[in-house]
């Protein structure tokens, strides 16, 4: 017979044990220190509902598109290689230090099974984990374009990689592929503009840059950057060494 009593104390304890174990805390929020693997279950299962729920009625354009898969790859090369890796990225320090581990996209069976749920993903991000948003700074077709780039990756060589990569742009929501324009004078960064990090920025005509804050913004591949930070020096041990580990 159901007892109504006996479930109630039960629920109280388990409350009670919940708060004692976390006011103490007992629980490891140490990303190096894994999920206990019926915690990861439940959590895969949580995600993978959630995600397939707000996807399922998501339409898909023509992802063997040449063109998307041109325009996309430098948005992936800038904003998720480092996570989700590519050809000729077989590891980074990103993906080895992110718990839960991030997929490597371009050889996972799923999202080649299920873009839609990618690029809700992508567009949303995931709460409490390292994947962001992208979808606050770019538009449903760059995140389609990132797709196309992703979905014909499993095919290419890192040097195919790589020229794809060189000869696109980065770019942001409302400034379309190709614009380089990525700074106004008014109001310094501006997405509207679109924001590149393959050549220098354009001042109106007659701009001064001597005494400017923002002075000549460029950036290499690698991120170096002059214009919003001070310059670094020439002749420095600081910088001189490189990234050390």
């Amino acid at each position: 017979m159901f007892n109504l009593k006996k479930l109630s104390v039960f629920i109280v304890v388990i409350v009670v044990a919940g708060f004692l174990y976390t006011w103490f805390g007992v629980f490891n929020v140490a990303a190096t220190d894994k999920h206990w693997a019926i915690t990861s279950t439940i959590l895969e299962w949580v995600r993978n509902r959630s995600i397939s729920t707000r996807a399922e009625k998501l339409t898909v354009p023509n992802l063997l598109d040449t063109a998307r898969i041109k325009r996309g790859a430098a948005n992936y090369d800038a904003m998720c290689a480092q996570c989700h890796l590519a050809p000729g990225v077989e590891t980074s320090e990103l993906n080895a230090g992110l718990n839960p581990k991030p997929p490597v996209l371009y050889k996972d069976a799923d999202f080649a099974e299920k873009p839609s749920e990618t690029f809700w993903v992508i567009k949303n991000g995931i709460k409490m984990t390292g994947m962001p948003a992208w979808g606050l700074n770019n538009s449903d077709e760059q995140i389609w374009d990132m797709i196309a780039t992703i979905k014909a990756m499993d095919k290419m060589t890192a040097e195919q990689y790589q020229t794809l990569v060189n000869t696109g742009q980065h770019t942001h929501k409302g400034g379309g592929h190709g614009d380089m324009s990525g700074h106004s004078e008014a109001g310094g960064h501006s997405e509207a503009g679109g924001h590149s990090h393959m050549g220098d920025v354009k001042q109106p005509a007659g701009h001064d840059t001597t005494d400017n804050h923002h002075g000549t913004a460029t950036e290499d591949h690698h991120g170096s950057e002059t214009g919003h930070h001070q310059a670094k020096p020439e002749s420095s041990d600081h910088y001189s060494d490189g990234h050390t580990h």
